[in-house]
């Protein structure tokens, strides 16, 4: 299996409702819906590399409680990716130091 890096260019959701079919009762459910570009290679008549795109889709069903799960778990992602930017700011600095002048 080939791994290509994907580019998230939408987020889209749809909102719904399931039915319980024991207890007769709607539940409100969500889909989530990402779109993602990657790149795509095709060789055309003159053997020239092209380079298009291709759009891609990945679907969720959830429940608000999902939703929720999902926010808390970006939130520590995003406190991490913090965290990586302080270093990377202060690295920097030390490469910069660093370089010949």
């Amino acid at each position: 299996m080939a791994t290509t890096k994907k580019h998230l260019i939408s987020f889209l959701s749809n909102t719904t409702f399931s039915i319980d079919y024991k207890t007769q009762n709607l539940t409100p459910q969500i889909e989530l819906v990402l779109l993602s570009r990657e790149p795509k290679y095709e060789i055309n008549k003159k053997y020239e590399i092209m380079k298009g795109a291709e759009l891609s889709e990945f679907r969720i069903f959830t429940s608000l409680e999902g939703i929720n799960q999902m926010i808390g778990e970006l939130q520590a992602v995003a406190a991490n990716l913090q965290k990586f930017e302080q270093l990377s700011t202060g690295l920097n600095s030390l490469i910069e130091s660093a370089k010949i002048k």
